[in-house]
């Protein structure tokens, strides 16, 4: 029954509006020792709240089942237990409580959801689609967001079963009581990609626009399906008229911010990141912005846009490391240092932080640091270094470690299935270090069939190459082949 509620939310204050929870917590330990404690159902529903949030099931179930005691077939209670018992995988005696509701109760659209829910936990799909039709048919008075959810878990069940055009359907009677629902336009899109109908799903929403020209959502998913099929100029067209449709498509301008960036336009990427900012809520877009920042080399504004995303320092380790890469833009390594060490000490798997401890120790010339912390991750951890190769030994080669570079590659080249992407990374340090037209043609010779991985190598290790305009109008237009 709590599913959907979030411990942050205000609304969930409603349970304890009229309920002393301490007063009532004490009652609760009184319930071990004698069954005739009394509570009122409010209580019950705070208390049975209180340890749902708390992640005491056990708790829960005593305080229910004592509700079910003192109020028997109360339906909200028995709702409830089922749900407890489906999170501890006792699928069937969940049923049989919510079929207790069901008949105390024929026309409550919560429990026909539940019990739907629970026949898809034990495979019984047809039987689930019965109770989903119903569930819908008395959902007349129950919530928004509730009947969206009946709609999207029936179209998934539908989608699941290889049925997608069916699941389509279903969707399609969502929007005509909620038109423009998010959360039923992805469920659509997801129909088609779980089944893998990329081009199905493009046609499906073209036709859509063809119906309503200004259908923002339908232009939005279009330019999904545009990219998942490689098919970005398309892709960036459909968001922007996603865009144009509806100033608030936060979703349109956040991936036209994607592509941009993946393709170095970065002032382009910053200014949508930051139209799909739209509320308080939208805090990764200033992380992408950070980011964009760093790709220009701008530190300072780098570092003023991931503070505004503070919130997101527990829980995203790209937070501390950005902050590390800001002063390593601003050539303060030792000011760097500190946020790289605190990732990587949280996840010895991080590359991204370990790069980033390694290149503070290089800028810091403080090369028996260097030195210690390669052959340590040589000895406790070879795979994350083999694993990010191309990286390490590009860390290795601009800090001019070249006797550990000469070893490290030596270790690449004792394994057979890098020799092609090895053979790379040398023409492009070979460029590097004699910049002839020779060897540059060595180079744009390789990215007619490997475009990907000269590219990635030439970025890596030739920096001033990867910067000149005339070498990247040559890597658009195979870019462009490529797609």
């Amino acid at each position: 029954m709590f599913d959907d509620f979030d411990d942050n939310d205000p609304a969930g204050d409603d349970f304890y509006n009229n309920v002393d929870i301490d007063e009532t917590l004490q009652k609760f330990h009184l319930l071990g020792n004698d069954q005739s404690v009394f509570f009122s159902e409010e209580e019950i529903e705070a208390l049975s709240y209180h340890f749902f949030l708390n992640n005491q099931p056990e708790e829960q179930m005593t305080i229910i089942e004592h509700g079910l005691y003192l109020f028997p077939n109360k339906v909200d209670f028995l709702v409830e237990k089922a749900s407890i018992l489906s999170m501890k995988s006792a699928h069937s005696e969940a049923l049989e409580i919510v079929r207790q509701a069901k008949a105390a109760e024929p026309y409550n659209s919560i429990v026909h959801k539940m019990e739907a829910e629970i026949l898809i936990d034990l495979d019984l799909s047809e039987e689930a689609e019965e109770s989903f039709i119903l569930a819908i048919e008395f959902s007349e008075f129950e919530d928004d967001d509730f009947v969206v959810d009946i709609y999207v878990n029936y179209a998934q069940l539908l989608s699941n079963n290889s049925q997608p055009e069916k699941a389509n359907k279903i969707v399609e009677k969502g929007l005509k009581r909620f038109p423009d629902n998010e959360q039923l336009y992805n469920q659509l899109s997801l129909n088609f990609i779980s089944n893998s109908q990329y081009d199905k799903g493009i046609i499906y929403f073209k036709k859509q626009i063809d119906d309503n020209p200004y259908a923002y959502l339908s232009w939005y998913h279009l330019g999904r399906f545009y990219e998942l099929t490689n098919q970005h100029d398309l892709a960036l067209s459909a968001y922007e008229y996603s865009g144009l449709a509806n100033a608030d498509s936060k979703n349109a301008f956040f991936n036209m911010g994607g592509i941009y960036e993946s393709r170095g336009n970065y002032n382009k990427a910053i200014d949508n990141y930051i139209n799909s900012v739209k509320n308080e809520g939208d805090l990764y877009p200033y992380i992408c912005i950070a980011r964009c920042y760093l790709a220009i080399e701008d530190g300072a504004m780098a570092r003023m846009y991931i503070k505004k995303a503070a919130n997101l320092e527990q829980i995203l380790p790209e937070y501390n490391y950005l902050i590390g890469y800001s002063y390593l833009t601003d050539k303060t390594p030792l000011k760097a240092l500190p946020y790289f060490k605190k990732v990587f000490k949280e996840d010895i798997e991080d590359f991204t932080a370990l790069k980033g401890i390694f290149t503070c120790y290089a800028e810091l010339n403080n090369d028996n640091e260097f030195e210690a912390l390669y052959q340590e991750q040589m000895d406790t951890n070879y795979d994350l270094l083999m694993i990010n190769w191309k990286e390490m030994a590009s860390v290795l080669y601009h800090s001019e470690s070249d006797n550990l570079l000469e070893q490290f590659l030596l270790e690449v080249k004792a394994n057979k299935r890098m020799d092609n992407e090895l053979e790379g990374v040398l023409i492009c340090i070979k460029y590097d270090q004699e910049p002839s037209e020779s060897n540059k043609d060595s180079i744009i010779s390789r990215l007619i069939n490997q475009f990907d991985d000269t590219l990635e190598s030439v970025k890596l290790f030739c920096t001033e190459l990867y910067e000149n305009d005339e070498f990247m109008k040559i890597v658009s237009i195979y870019q462009t082949d490529n797609e």
